[in-house]
């Protein structure tokens, strides 16, 4: 654990995208995770997301993603599951 804190120590953006990437597994894997920590999230995850396969995820972001394109993705996300 030392050394992963001595090796990301100075670099807050590789400690935020993998903070991200553990945010990402536990939604795709239907672990614990909660809405605030993805609403906060950059848009890249929550681009990412909301092109996934998690509806409660899914619908948190196609009501308050942060961005048009994120809200319209999952959006269509969630018709798409509708419709199969």
């Amino acid at each position: 654990m030392q050394a992963m804190t001595r090796a990301t120590i100075d670099r807050p953006f590789l400690v935020q995208r993998l903070r991200e990437w553990s945010l990402f597994r536990a939604i795709t894997l239907k672990l614990p995770w909660q809405p605030d920590d993805l609403l906060t999230s950059s848009n890249w995850l929550q681009l990412m997301t909301a092109a996934g396969t998690n509806p409660e995820a899914t619908e948190i972001l196609a009501e308050a993603g942060r961005t048009k394109r994120i809200r319209n993705t999952a959006k269509a996300t969630l018709n798409h599951h509708r419709q199969s």
